[in-house]
């Protein structure tokens, strides 16, 4: 999977004219209403899937006081967009500056660079400055230059759609298997290059050093792993750190949350 920062893109392209099928998005959690929505963009056997997406969520820089912490770290989205088959994707260090940005420019960026035949949108899907551009307002757009645009609708579980704010929730309440229903898979902490403290007492995790969102204070059976070792474990979520009841003699690289206790 190529991966192209969104300045290079705006300026040189991504140096190809193969027809391209797109979409735009957070895409945190990358969870089964994105899934479905990827199904779609790779729905065109002919053309290639290209993505674009943000490093991290346009909330942290927005709504800092109620945004809670991402699903996924961007390494972990990466990867989960990698092994569904995307292309290219185009990341976003978004900025108050990005912010301004029309639904209008944005898509003539798209139009410029990309050879565009499909554009894949979620139904209540809004982009530009302050979601300005709407998914069908993107079709009245790109459909007379001849860009086939399907507007996908969401994903309904238990009767609520499918979503990333939905699924934060459920991660603070300790449900997870409300969480594994949305995401598809449990919900994982990327630990990797963190710093965890080994003194005399019990190894921790500074809570401020964790950009993922986690579940309030209590007691969790967690799994801890690398790429080769898993070491079944017990947590203390505190106010201020995290907490090992035991500790694997390995380094730790991911925290899966199984259940509150």
């Amino acid at each position: 999977m190529r991966i192209i920062d969104w300045d290079d893109f705006a300026a040189d392209g991504i140096e190809s004219d193969e027809p391209v099928s797109f979409t735009t998005g957070v895409f945190d959690g990358v969870h089964l209403g994105h899934y479905q929505l990827l199904d779609c963009l790779k729905s065109q056997a002919n053309l290639k899937p290209v993505l674009a997406t943000f490093v991290g969520n346009p909330f942290r820089l927005l709504r800092p006081d109620s945004f809670k912490g991402d699903i996924t770290t961007l390494r972990q989205k990466l990867r989960l967009l990698e092994d569904v088959g995307c292309w290219t994707v185009i990341l976003i260090d978004f900025s108050m500056k990005f912010s301004k940005l029309s639904g209008r420019d944005f898509f003539a960026y798209i139009i410029k660079h990309l050879n565009l035949s499909h554009l894949v949108l979620g139904k209540d899907h809004k982009l530009g400055n302050m979601g300005d551009t709407t998914a069908f307002q993107a079709r009245e757009m790109l459909e007379p230059m001849g860009v086939k645009v399907d507007i996908v609708e969401p994903l309904i579980s238990a009767g609520v759609p499918v979503s990333s704010t939905r699924i934060r929730i459920a991660v603070e309440e300790g449900d997870f298997s409300t969480v594994e229903n949305l995401l598809g898979r449990k919900h994982e902490l990327d630990l990797e290059g963190l710093d965890i403290k080994k003194g005399t007492s019990s190894p921790l995790i500074r809570r401020n050093d964790i950009k993922q969102v986690i579940p309030l204070r209590g007691r969790y059976a967690v799994d801890l792993a690398n790429g080769r070792n898993a070491f079944a474990a017990k947590i203390n979520i505190l106010e201020d750190r995290i907490t090992f009841d035991d500790y694997p003699d390995f380094q730790v690289e991911t925290l899966t949350f199984n259940s509150l206790l």
